[in-house]
């Protein structure tokens, strides 16, 4: 056995604790619960703010919460190129920003000019000190090595040919659907299964890449893959994602432990750690569920994705579900203390909630409260704070100098790094348990499931850890990167 063992990473898309111990408890899970009888499970695991997959996974992928990595969420406006970015894949998002500008984005701008350059994923990390990292249909993927993306054909055709494939740097070894597999058999397995689900960004993909990475005759020191599929089935069918997505997952996990003589040795091997990147909550049934920002904001006019002279605009709204960020685009004195006077207005909205050098401000109906770093509060993240005004519009308790909370985990580490980050929005509005904002990216068709915002069902996924002692006390997404480097670099 290995001194130091080899690390399988498994994130996750929309991972419910309450789901996890529903079907535990009806014995439904025999692979997760091998995996938490033999290591630790912590079902308060705090995610980033907006709880949004790209701001997620980005944190997953390099430990550097939103103000340093720069991926706002799914849906901002980007500044420098005066354009709405989406990184949506429902037909609609697609056709209003153009196909090619839509691949551009998801394939190389993401990672290669999005991703801020000021902080490095693991993979360009560990394999500067000499380790070898794989990753399976990850969302980020930048690395040292050169790799061709293979556009495909379809969406060639589809754009006359004006795309082509690209150049695009990942781990040594990299796996991501149809754009690239490394040569030999696993490459005809893209062929064999339904690529087209996602250009073979599944989950049935990601299991045979896991499996052939675990194959070969070297395998990485990190292996890192990517379960994207439990996301929609949370959105159409539950929120909690309980017996459908979670049954499917479990096995999964137990093609990955049946690649080996015996579970047992999986463990010897190597340490699994298993995350969500956000949860989601329950939204009410049909148009109800929408709150129409646009409506409420519409004495400003507003940018709309994929038009030109966008910055002639008053405003961009720009929605991620349960959360969305307001840019303005043409300042006016008092805009902003009118905008929030007419979203409070609007009784579905929860929080809104702006940045003045050096203060955080919240308003809600529940009152209005202030907050900066330092000062005296301290929080059990070891963060200090000078907070003002009404305690109950983040749920927080204040006792002997100590911040306890309640609804909204983290409350002002989370929204100071939210805000922190320079594509940020001016405006951030949240929503009630329930309900979404309407903004340019919002879907069209309401499922059962949503996620974004700052509220602890969004918020609190589970972390698993098998094959070490060794825990993450109090765990963020932040904390697992620096978790992961403290047992390969030691």
């Amino acid at each position: 056995m290995p001194e130091t063992k080899r690390i399988l990473y498994i994130v996750i898309d929309s991972f419910h604790p309450r789901a996890l111990e529903h079907c535990r408890r009806q014995g439904k899970l025999p692979a997760l619960s091998f995996l938490i009888e033999n290591g630790s499970l912590d079902n308060h695991c705090i995610s980033n703010f907006p709880t949004m997959t790209p701001a997620c996974t980005s944190t997953l992928s390099t430990g550097a919460p939103p103000s340093l990595h720069t991926i706002p969420g799914i849906v901002w406006y980007h500044r420098g190129e005066r354009r709405i970015v989406d990184y949506n894949s429902r037909l609609l998002s697609v056709l209003k920003r153009g196909l090619q500008q839509a691949v551009r984005d998801f394939v190389f701008n993401l990672n290669h000019k999005q991703l801020s350059w000021e902080v490095r994923t693991v993979y360009e990390d560990l394999e500067a000190r000499g380790l070898y990292t794989a990753a399976v249909n990850p969302f980020f993927y930048r690395g040292n090595t050169e790799y061709p993306a293979h556009i495909p054909f379809i969406l060639k055709l589809l754009t006359l040919f004006e795309l082509e494939d690209m150049r695009i740097f990942g781990p040594k070894g990299l796996s991501l659907g149809q754009l690239y597999q490394p040569p030999g058999t696993l490459r005809q397995t893209i062929k064999d299964i339904r690529y087209w689900r996602k250009f073979g960004v599944n989950d049935k993909f990601s299991i045979r890449a896991v499996e052939w990475f675990l194959q070969q005759e070297q395998r990485p020191d990190l292996l890192t893959v990517y379960f994207p599929d439990t996301d929609n089935l949370s959105h159409s069918q539950n929120a909690d994602c309980c017996e459908p997505c979670l049954t499917r997952i479990d096995k999964k996990i137990t093609d990955i432990l049946n690649c080996f003589p015996s579970w047992e040795k999986v463990l010897e091997e190597f340490v699994i750690i298993l995350v969500g990147d956000h949860a989601q909550s329950t939204l009410e049934k049909g148009k109800k569920a929408l709150i129409k920002v646009p409506q409420r904001l519409e004495m400003y006019t507003q940018a709309k994705t994929g038009e030109e002279n966008i910055e002639e605009k008053d405003i961009a709204i720009c929605s991620n579900e349960r959360m969305a960020y307001i840019y303005i685009l043409r300042y006016r004195p008092g805009m902003r203390r009118n905008m929030v006077k007419c979203l409070l207005q609007e009784p579905q909205v929860d929080q809104v909630i702006w940045k003045e050098d050096p203060w955080y401000h919240v308003e809600t109906e529940r009152g209005a409260l202030s907050f900066r770093k330092g000062g005296n509060y301290r929080d059990e993240y070891g963060n200090q704070w000078d907070v003002s005004g009404e305690k109950a519009a983040l749920d927080m308790i204040l006792e002997e100098n100590q911040i306890r909370y309640g609804l909204y985990p983290n409350a002002l580490e989370r929204i100071s790094q939210c805000l922190d980050n320079p594509n940020a929005g001016e405006l951030v509005v949240t929503a009630k348990p329930g309900y979404l904002l309407a903004g340019e990216g919002a879907p069209w068709r309401h499922g059962k499931g949503s996620h974004g915002s700052l509220h602890r069902e969004d918020t609190m996924v589970p972390l698993i850890i098998s094959g070490t002692s060794q825990r993450i006390e109090k765990p963020r997404l932040v904390d697992v990167v620096p978790f992961i480097k403290s047992l390969l670099l030691k």
